[in-house]
């Protein structure tokens, strides 16, 4: 009985998915679980004029919360990872049994010292005392015979950037884990920033990859909510929920490595995510988490950028994060297809204008980045993140060294 009250009252009135673990009086009583993601701290990165990731022709579920809640979630707490054992049991009798308990209250934030501190990290370190860093992204190949592309990339890198980010898993595609791949990069000679995945893996896996990172002697880690996989159905299926969100992996990663073993915490966010008012409560909501640094999804100009900046800076009430603009490389026309159908990316005009310009999308591509990474610079950033879709590798390289004289030529 208790459950047909969840599927014909709650169901019809509130969109309710059976979570067995019910959100509603926190939530607006809107049910958080028509995310087809099941975030219980949205919304994502690829949210877009108020519109979902995954159904675009639907209206966030997150952004009609925020809309409505009346409390701060920063201050409230954040909600834990779902029980996948409650999912399909009566929402009712969970709570006066109260095993719902750990998953349906919102937890307090894991207390810390802000700042990354003199701690485990050599990026840490340098984002403190020097100027703006070069960070640079490769993605770890489906096959482990792709490794050695990643050794050669890194040992041509490694005198030209700070970090290299070891993506796993991008756009949903299995691949080599991140943690194999930062141990490539690490024996090339290039501190590694390893990234996990909410997508991919739940709590307890998490807390073991963790314990394993650290045992290696990694000491940045970025966390990811992460794209839906583009071999599954776009829908409502609790089948297809993600196991964790980024705010509850900084929240497990900040309680697990504690303050004197923590390593430097990082997430992304995305500039052009809309509204802005929900973009940075989400945001504040993470660096409340335990974050230290942020790698922003790809920039294209700066005029939204800054706003968006200027905005994060203002209500960081007193809390120090450290934010690297990421720009994209784009140097063949097929990466540049992809680039655009990503999820969140929002490429300016005036940019692809400058891309379809010449005949040379290369040549183009570096022009394009140059000129943006100089404006960025000009900025209230700590560092450039490379993120290259077909350019040679040389060049980047003389890009990185312009970068870094840059920065020190405008320290003088």
């Amino acid at each position: 009985m208790p459950l047909l009250f969840d599927k014909l009252v709650k169901a019809p009135v509130f969109g309710c998915q059976q979570c067995g673990q019910c959100l509603l009086s926190q939530t607006a009583y809107i049910c958080p679980m028509t995310c087809p993601k099941g975030l219980r701290n949205g919304p994502c990165g690829g949210t877009l004029d108020g519109k979902c990731e995954v159904l675009p022709e639907q209206p966030c579920v997150w952004v009609n919360i925020n809309q409505k809640e009346q409390h701060d979630p920063e201050a409230a707490g954040l909600h834990a990872p779902f029980n996948a054992a409650l999912v399909g049991a009566s929402s009712l009798g969970n709570f006066i049994t109260g095993r719902d308990g750990p998953t349906r209250r919102r937890r307090p934030y894991a207390l810390r010292e802000q700042g990354p501190g003199q701690r485990l990290s050599v990026l840490a370190r340098q984002l403190d005392s020097q100027g703006p860093v070069v960070t640079y992204e490769i993605a770890s190949p489906r096959t482990r015979a792709g490794l050695d592309r990643v050794a050669r990339t890194a040992a041509r890198v490694k005198t030209h950037i700070n970090a290299i980010n070891t993506t796993t898993n991008a756009g949903g595609v299995p691949s080599v884990h991140s943690l194999e791949t930062a141990r490539v990069v690490a024996r090339a000679g290039v501190p590694p920033i390893v990234q996990f995945c909410g997508r991919d893996q739940g709590a307890s896996e998490f807390q073991g990859q963790i314990d394993q990172a650290l045992r290696q002697g990694f000491a940045n880690m970025l966390v990811l909510t992460g794209d839906w996989n583009p071999d599954t159905e776009r829908g409502l299926n609790p089948k297809h929920w993600f196991p964790m969100d980024s705010i509850q992996m900084v929240d497990i990663l900040a309680r697990q490595t504690g303050y004197h073993k923590q390593p430097l915490i990082g997430v992304a966010s995305n500039p052009y995510s809309t509204p802005m008012s929900v973009n940075l409560r989400r945001f504040h909501s993470k660096l409340a988490a335990g974050t230290h640094f942020t790698q922003t999804q790809m920039i294209s100009e700066t005029e939204r950028f800054g706003a968006w900046l200027g905005e994060v800076r203002a209500r960081e009430a007193g809390r120090e994060c450290k934010i690297l603009a990421s720009v994209p490389l784009i140097g063949k026309p097929g990466a540049y297809t992809v680039l655009q159908r990503l999820p969140g990316v929002r490429l300016a005009d005036a940019f692809r204008a400058q891309l379809e310009a010449g005949r040379n999308l290369a040549r183009a591509g570096l022009q394009a980045a140059r000129k943006l990474i100089m404006a960025l610079l000009a900025l209230d950033i700590d560092g450039i993140h490379l993120m290259n879709f077909g350019v040679d590798i040389e060049a980047v390289v003389d890009l990185a060294d312009e970068i870094r004289l840059a920065g020190k030529s405008s320290e003088a």
